[in-house]
């Protein structure tokens, strides 16, 4: 049966992993003594992608600092963890997810002209503009760029609300601080001013992230003790 650890003690000195000894003790009291600092940090690092954690302390974690359950399956939560992390500290260089990119509607893979990828308005979905015509398979870049076959479990994956392509849409687009008359422009100061192409495996990539991430967290067993 799951229990339940309060990791918000005070008083307790804890190395530069921030794993304090009293939270190991109790780790491997309930696991083992072969649980490592390490493997507690990747253990919660998959019970915090847990469903049945994040409802449970949905509220809670705007006002306390999180209890982490002794779940049964330590490995399965171990071993997520370990991977999750390896997902979203690599996102740079993790596998292209093979979404089609459209230039005037016909496929391409970098050999149109540089200005055919380039960030000019906020990014949307297909579809109409309104949020019930909205096609989430479909990423329009710019009038020109497309991308097309995002699947369903891309948009599964949220931080704060968000999926990581959400994410990109809000924050890779031409900003002006009139203040200032500062322009903050995507175009430029990200690795794509050089190669254009690059936005474009930059926002696959960030599919892989939350199709894969769906997958994981989708295998995960509960991490909180089940009703009877």
């Amino acid at each position: 049966m799951s229990q339940t650890l309060d990791l918000g003690l005070e008083g307790d000195v804890a190395d530069p992993d921030n794993i304090t000894d009293w939270a190991l003790a109790q780790f491997q009291g309930r696991y083992g003594p072969d649980v490592t600092k390490d493997g507690v940090w990747e253990y919660m690092y998959g019970v915090m992608h847990a469903p049945d954690w994040r409802e449970r302390y949905r509220h809670d974690l705007q006002r306390n600092l999180p209890r982490i359950p002794l779940a049964d399956d330590f490995e399965a939560f171990r071993s997520a963890g370990r991977c999750l992390m390896d997902l979203h500290i690599g996102y740079e260089s993790v596998d292209e997810y093979p979404l089609t990119c459209l230039i005037d509607g016909e496929p391409d893979e970098g050999a149109a002209d540089g200005g055919a990828y380039r960030i000019d308005s906020k990014m949307r979905w297909g579809g109409g503009r309104g949020h019930s015509n909205e096609d989430r398979s479909v990423l329009a870049v710019n009038e020109r760029c497309r991308l097309v076959g995002i699947p369903p479990e891309a948009h599964d994956y949220t931080v704060s609300g968000r999926s990581p392509l959400h994410w990109a849409m809000e924050s890779l687009r031409v900003k002006h601080d009139k203040a200032s008359g500062i322009v903050d422009d995507p175009n430029r100061w990200h690795a794509w001013h050089d190669e254009p192409f690059e936005l474009v495996r930059h926002l696959r990539r960030l599919v892989t992230v939350s199709v894969e991430t769906a997958r994981i967290v989708a295998a995960l067993p509960p991490s909180l003790p089940q009703a009877r």
